[in-house]
């Protein structure tokens, strides 16, 4: 029952659509109306390329800071490596400067143990000089 009533209904409505559309006044409704349609489907486009551009300009605007950020990050980064390798240059230079002052010191150390040896012997060979000038029987064993 309802079903045939609404059928009926729709029948009514498409009747009438279609008495607009064949009369003059319903052609001037049409152009009319099909105008705003128009219009309308030009506000929506137009509605929604404003929206994407907004979304466009906030993502620009967020890749922005990203990259404002990232920046910040490698300069500071970077003054961070130059700052450690300076103070790595400055510990090897050190270094350097230790090693030059270590063999310095083991050549020095060899010399004087030459040099003491030497002060060593020419020490006994006085003292047997003096004893020998001095002590007749020590000549004997020399």
């Amino acid at each position: 029952m309802n079903y045939r009533r609404l059928r009926e209904q729709q029948a009514a409505e498409a009747q009438e659509k279609r008495r607009e559309l064949f009369s003059a006044q319903g052609h001037a409704n049409l152009r009319e109306r099909s105008h705003l349609k128009h219009n309308d489907a030009l506000r929506n486009q137009a509605m929604k390329t404003t929206e994407s551009l907004s979304l466009l300009v906030s993502k620009m605007g967020e890749q922005v800071q990203r990259s404002e950020n990232t920046t910040t990050n490698l300069i500071h980064s970077s003054e961070v490596l130059k700052t450690t390798h300076g103070q790595y240059n400055t510990i090897k230079y050190t270094i350097n400067i230790g090693n030059k002052l270590i063999s310095k010191y083991g050549r020095r150390e060899f010399t004087d143990r030459i040099l003491l040896g030497l002060a060593l012997c020419v020490y006994f060979g006085v003292v047997l000089y003096i004893l020998h000038k001095r002590l007749p029987l020590v000549g004997y064993f020399i």
